[in-house]
């Protein structure tokens, strides 16, 4: 009996004094420093935060321009070493016909188009010739040849063969007029100009497509600025320093020394917060945002997160640490070993622990444990009980009709015949009835089983008369498995009775039994009459079969009952059968060998 629960050896706190002695001990005191802490160091933080967005979204914008920049200069300088595209655009310039030169014009522009397919941004591309001659080509744009041709740039790009120069509004102010805004590309071929005569190509693009690049979605964003190596603007969102630049404004000579970073200037009157950068293309990428609007919202936030995180923080320490330490850890345990016992381990047990409520519940759940086992082991007991004591009493069924009417045919034949026949009846019943009331055990062999049923078929040839033949056809590594003891008869009886008994011509009864799948299976075969589903279903419905007429009580349904109580669910009869045509009873049993004297199963 388990024990009743006794009083804990010390006093045990309860759950309410925990939670007051928490709070003062473990929240009051640490959040006076954690606040403190939080109002000096959060700004610090969120700026930073604010800072890091704004250096990843100029990273983004460089990588985008970046990309655009290179596709560019790529193409510009694949067309620099196409020889066919030079040798075409030398030929258009020298061309004697105006028709030739019409023609070979037309597929200079169209092999240019192609090369540009991925970009409407293309004004116009110039090919200068070492004869001081121009050719252009897409859009013809009035541009001053002699004036291009004094440009320090076009002296530097005839110097750098083969590399691709990309030049802003700046560089072109004196070229273009004020209202135009665009990026030029010059690239000097790397091929002979006394061949063939080109000196320079010349390429003119709006500044639009990139400009919009270098626009974000963030609200407090100002100027974008794109610088090339010698700090001249390439492209803005700030039209006036497209045109004019920005390497003499000093509030921008730190980004324009400097690689990467951040600092805040004092620009026209306003705090702005500057960001830039270096890409690897050599490009420099600055943004000016809105120094007092990031603070705004910084302080905005700071105030919001500061009381929500006092409030969050008390409220966390109070109600975390209670049931951390006091109820989550036991009650997890508890949840844990009634999952093991749900599993089936009724060894399962919790330490008890915790305030008392928790330590009761430890104790409980432990003595309930240890109830259910005790309750499942005397219910599994009287459920053994059962299914003995419904074993016996299916196999102790003799019906002591059959035996008057077995013994009242002997007389019979005592008085209309010789004594042969009264000695071979006499004798079978002798050997039936000694088999079953033989107490020696519930099982015999498949060899002693068959014996037992031709006594019987040889009871039932003289009773009814010799009306049917039955043959035997049993695997010889079959006969020495073990099954329940007159398993085979009230099958048998079933054929004679109800097939065979009122056939009018000869009958037979055929017994096959062999091993298959790893089980043992036996078939019993009639010529008989069948039975219809109907008489079928009323067979398997009923307990016993024709109480007048049988041997022993058991019927069909009652052979199912004993082998799925003695060998489980997946064994038993099945019965196949067909009006005038006969009957098929298939017996489906374990593989079982002597061991010691009891039947053990070979299937493993």
């Amino acid at each position: 009996m388990p024990q009743p629960l006794k009083s804990p050896h010390r006093k045990r706190w309860k759950i309410s004094t925990i939670l007051i002695v928490s709070f003062v001990i473990m929240i009051s005191l640490p959040i006076t420093l954690i606040s403190g802490y939080f109002v000096k160091s959060f700004n610090t933080i969120l700026l930073d935060n604010a800072t890091s967005r704004a250096m990843q979204t100029l990273e983004q914008v460089s990588y985008t321009v970046d990309s655009k920049l290179r596709l560019m200069k790529n193409t510009i300088a694949t067309i620099a070493n196409d020889r066919e595209m030079i040798t075409a655009a030398s030929s258009v310039h020298f061309s004697e016909t105006k028709q030739n030169q019409l023609e070979l014009s037309r597929k200079l522009e169209s092999n240019l188009h192609s090369y540009f397919h991925y970009t409407p941004d293309v004004i116009s591309i110039m090919f200068t010739f070492n004869d001081q001659g121009l050719d252009s080509y897409k859009q013809n744009i009035t541009i001053d040849e002699k004036l291009m041709r004094n440009q320090d740039w076009y002296k530097e790009v005839l110097q750098n063969k083969n590399k691709v120069f990309i030049m802003g509004v700046e560089t072109n102010s004196s070229l273009f007029s004020n209202d135009n805004e665009f990026i030029s590309v010059a690239v000097a071929p790397n091929y002979s100009t006394s061949f063939f005569k080109v000196e320079m190509i010349y390429f003119v693009f709006k500044a639009r497509e990139i400009t919009e690049l270098l626009k974000t979605k963030v609200s407090d964003a100002g100027d974008s600025f794109v610088l090339n190596a010698s700090g001249s603007v390439l492209a803005s969102t700030n039209e006036a320093a497209m045109r004019n630049g920005i390497r003499d404004d000093p509030h921008f000579q730190q980004a324009i020394q400097g690689t990467s970073g951040h600092y805040v200037e004092n620009i026209d009157g306003q705090q702005s917060f500057i960001v830039y950068r270096s890409s690897d293309q050599g490009y420099k990428y600055i943004q000016i945002y809105s120094y007092s609007n990031m603070l705004e919202q910084t302080n905005a936030m700071y105030k919001r997160i500061l009381i929500l995180s006092t409030a969050a923080l008390i409220v966390f320490l109070l109600v975390s640490y209670l049931f951390v330490r006091s109820i989550v850890k036991p009650i997890g345990s508890l949840v844990n070993q009634m999952a093991s016992v749900k599993a089936g381990n009724l060894k399962a047990k919790i330490k008890e622990s915790g305030p008392v409520e928790t330590y009761i519940l430890g104790v409980t759940f432990n003595e309930m444990v240890s109830q259910l086992k005790a309750s499942i082991q005397e219910i599994e007991d009287k459920e053994t009980q059962k299914r003995l004591a419904e074993i016996a009493a299916l196999q102790s069924q003799i019906n002591p009709h059959f035996l008057l009417n077995t013994l009242n045919t002997i007389k019979l034949m005592a008085s209309i015949s010789n004594a042969g026949n009264i000695h071979k009846m006499t004798e079978a019943l002798t050997k039936l009835l000694s088999s079953a009331f033989n107490r020696g055990g519930m099982y015999t062999t498949v060899e002693e089983e068959i014996k037992l049923l031709d006594y019987y078929v040889q009871i039932m040839k003289i009773r009814y008369g010799d009306q049917f033949d039955i043959h035997y056809d049993i695997a010889p590594e079959a006969r020495s498995i073990q099954i329940l003891k007159l398993l085979l008869q009230p099958i048998v009886e079933n054929a004679i009775i109800h097939g065979l008994h009122e056939r009018e011509s000869r009958g037979w009864i055929q017994v096959t039994g062999a091993t298959s799948n790893n089980n043992f299976q036996i078939v019993i075969r009639d010529n008989g009459r069948g039975m219809s589903p109907e008489v079928l279903q009323q067979l398997l419905e009923s307990k016993e079969s024709n109480i007048q007429e049988s041997f022993n009580g058991i019927g069909l349904k009652n052979v199912h009952d004993r082998l799925r109580l003695n060998y489980g669910s997946s064994y038993g009869v099945t019965i196949e059968s067909e009006q005038y045509k006969g009957t098929i009873v298939t017996v489906v049993l374990p593989i079982l060998r002597e061991d010691g004297g009891h039947a053990k199963s070979i299937n493993r």
